[in-house]
């Protein structure tokens, strides 16, 4: 499963497409919006979790909640993990 910002982009760009052939039917429309509604979750969740990396640079902690792993900056040193000292 592809699941990077690029790989949103990309299916919104598709959907785009699909609405703009005259040949589509409802089908393609309510599928349309069913992605924009995920997509814009999906954003909204990388935000938060944009801003919680923010906010541990200035404090020195993730909150328990955002996993380091994945979290984590390249090349940052570790943080640490509210609920773990």
């Amino acid at each position: 499963m592809k699941n990077k910002m690029s790989d949103v982009r990309d299916h919104l760009v598709a959907m785009l497409e699909s609405l703009g052939d005259p040949e589509s039917n409802p089908e393609v429309i309510e599928r349309a919006k069913a992605t924009a509604l995920v997509a814009g979750t999906y954003i909204n969740a990388v935000k938060v979790e944009i801003d919680a990396i923010r906010l541990a640079d200035e404090v020195g902690q993730l909150p328990a909640a955002i996993d380091a792993t994945s979290a984590r900056p390249i090349g940052r040193p570790s943080l640490q993990i509210q609920g773990t000292q």
